[in-house]
């Protein structure tokens, strides 16, 4: 899940709006989320989000209203492996403990040393498939939160004075480096710890095809936080009525479109034209520069014979999706989000 993207989404739709913004910074031994995780919790106690399995909701509501109210961050500890309610009232049973930073948080906050908001700015860098690590204070004594970001492409944004940018950002981009999604730091000579935390934008999904059993495809990938781009040559098919969750709809051949537009190496592709030889063709193109995943609807002898008389790469996946006997639109695209959630995973 990309906690991140669903929490700028839901801050920006809501933007009138303070929130109180809760992360895991923390986990010893087994929990529901990993480091990292995020949540909202809204001034009208609505959650957006999850932490654990509804085990942590109800107390961490309680605790963001006084975040809210105070506009001083805190952090919890919650101790998960009793299995009766002496610790904090809910006796989860589970094996382990997770601590969790709770802070204010608002759409169009603007920091001391810049005058447009913050976010707005960070949203930008990620749609245009910049990653971005953000510092923010912690400490014992809560103190108050001074987020600073820095983005792949050398842009820096945040609450930070020049003095403050040369100490920290330093170690921003070592981290940003090390494609860690969160880290807890303890800066010389300083009494609070420092957060790093990694954003990264949505993987790009290139869908070739828009026939009917693309549409749930569609619908499940845009929730999963895949930012999808659809391409068909059929007007009448491939645009937003019909697709209303793609993200981008391109009413090209593929033939057309790839001519000018590489594929990422990073992304996941495709391929559902119902169209023997537009699938060689698309095949043909991606074999000097293949993407991370590439999956192929139908039998395996097919594509195989996509290929001839050369022999199927190893990183075509076919016929895509994972093997659940899967049966009619709705059930293959669980079966091929479900093989996309699986390598994104992994990697």
């Amino acid at each position: 899940m990309n906690d991140a993207y669903r929490i700028l989404k839901k801050m920006k739709e809501k933007k009138e709006q303070t929130f109180a913004l809760a992360t895991i910074v923390h986990v010893d031994g087994s929990a529901y989320r990993h480091a990292g995780a995020k949540m909202l919790i809204g001034e009208d106690d609505s959650l957006y989000g999850t932490l654990s399995a509804g085990c942590l909701e109800e107390d961490l509501a309680y605790h963001a209203r006084e975040v809210l109210q105070t506009r001083q961050p805190q952090t919890l500890i919650y101790h998960l492996k009793a299995e009766d309610d002496l610790f904090w009232g809910q006796g989860a049973g589970c094996n382990g403990s997770i601590q969790v930073y709770v802070e204010p948080c608002e759409w169009e906050a603007r920091p001391r040393f810049q005058d447009e908001p913050v976010w707005p700015q960070v949203e930008s860098l990620l749609d245009s498939g910049n990653k971005v690590a953000s510092a923010k204070i912690i400490g014992e004594d809560n103190g108050h939160s001074v987020p600073l970001f820095y983005a792949d492409n050398g842009t820096v944004l945040g609450d930070a004075d020049q003095e403050t940018r040369r100490r920290i950002i330093p170690g921003l981009k070592r981290f940003l480096q090390s494609g860690q999604k969160l880290q807890v730091v303890k800066p010389a000579h300083a009494d609070a710890d420092l957060l790093f935390e990694l954003y990264e934008p949505r993987e790009q999904l290139y869908l070739f095809g828009a026939g009917p059993d693309v549409e749930p495809i569609v619908r499940l990938a845009s929730s999963l936080d895949f930012y999808v781009t659809l391409i068909d040559p059929r007007s009448s098919r491939c645009n937003k009525t019909v697709f209303p969750a793609a993200d981008r709809c391109i009413p090209e051949h593929p033939e057309a479109y790839l001519q000018t537009n590489p594929i990422p190496g990073k992304s996941y592709v495709l391929i559902m034209t119902h169209s023997f030889q537009r699938d060689r063709h698309i095949l043909r193109h991606l074999l000097s520069s293949p993407p991370y995943y590439v999956g192929v609807l139908g039998p395996i002898r097919r594509t195989e014979r996509l290929f001839l008389p050369d022999a199927m790469p190893d990183w075509v996946h076919a016929p895509v999706g994972l093997r659940i006997g899967a049966e009619g639109p709705e059930e293959i695209s669980v079966s091929v989000m479900a093989e996309l959630l699986q390598i994104r995973n992994r990697r």
